[in-house]
């Protein structure tokens, strides 16, 4: 199930942000100002995954966490309780796979 990010990985999206968005602003330039400021969100995002469970039913996860948030009977009530999660806490993604483990829709947060 999709890439997960590594510490180091995060933490160098961050760093650059940041130094992205301190060379704009140091310019005057708007643009690199603005995303420098995106890269470093970027860094500080966390995607929610929906997907099969092999019981037939359905769990929503976080990235990077060993036990599922959620365990749902159906499809729909996952999604649901992962976009509530992920619109709660921008910035963030959603990751909502098909019963194949392939994706069928990505919404991004914030």
């Amino acid at each position: 199930m999709g890439t997960e990010k590594g510490g180091a990985e995060e933490a160098a999206d961050k760093t650059l942000g940041w130094i992205g968005e301190t060379v704009g602003r140091m310019r005057g330039d708007e643009t690199l100002e603005a995303e420098g400021r995106t890269a470093r969100r970027m860094g500080e995002r966390t995607t929610y995954y929906v997907s099969a469970r092999a019981d037939g039913g359905w769990k929503v996860q976080a990235e990077g966490a060993s036990r599922a948030t959620s365990v749902h009977k159906t499809k729909g009530e996952a999604v649901a309780n992962a976009k509530e999660l992920a619109s709660g806490r921008p910035p963030s993604q959603l990751l909502v796979y098909k019963q194949d483990g392939t994706v069928h829709t990505e919404q991004t947060y914030g």
